[in-house]
């Protein structure tokens, strides 16, 4: 069995995802202080212990931003969610950043056919995505 190693770059998007994830559910919506504080942190960590494939990272950065792009072109997608996963894509790089997005992304899908079936929501309904986000990067750390 493999274990598990943990560095400050997972400790620091952990803490992150779990503020944010309660930031989201409570306020649906992420305060650009908190967004300012974990993109600055992320880039201290970038240039002082996890410089590297600046192509994965830039990959990342343009997962984020397409998804920011699709968010102000339809409406479904909010700034900070894609603005934090343009951090993520700058930490991880676009391969891990697109693992922990998939998982995401397939996790809210269940949740949202959920809701619906459980009458509790309807197709204009606005889910947090934050959470799912945290699920998606606990699942990256265990595959």
């Amino acid at each position: 069995m493999e274990t598990m190693m943990f560095g400050s770059r997972e400790i620091w998007t952990g803490i992150a995802l779990l503020f944010g994830s309660v930031m989201d559910v409570k306020k649906q919506r992420l305060p650009v202080w908190f967004m300012a504080v974990f993109g600055v942190g992320s880039l201290l960590l970038i240039a002082t212990q996890y410089p590297g494939d600046w192509k994965q990272k830039g990959t990342g950065l343009l997962l984020g931003g397409s998804l920011l792009l699709v968010g102000r072109l339809s409406g479904c997608i909010g700034a900070a969610d894609a603005v934090m996963v343009m951090i993520m894509g700058s930490l991880y790089g676009g391969t891990g950043c697109g693992e922990q997005l998939m998982i995401a992304v397939l996790l809210s899908a269940a949740a949202a056919v959920v809701l619906i079936v459980l009458h509790r929501a309807d197709a204009k309904s606005r889910i947090p995505f934050v959470p799912f986000l945290a699920a998606g990067f606990l699942g990256y750390l265990v595959i």
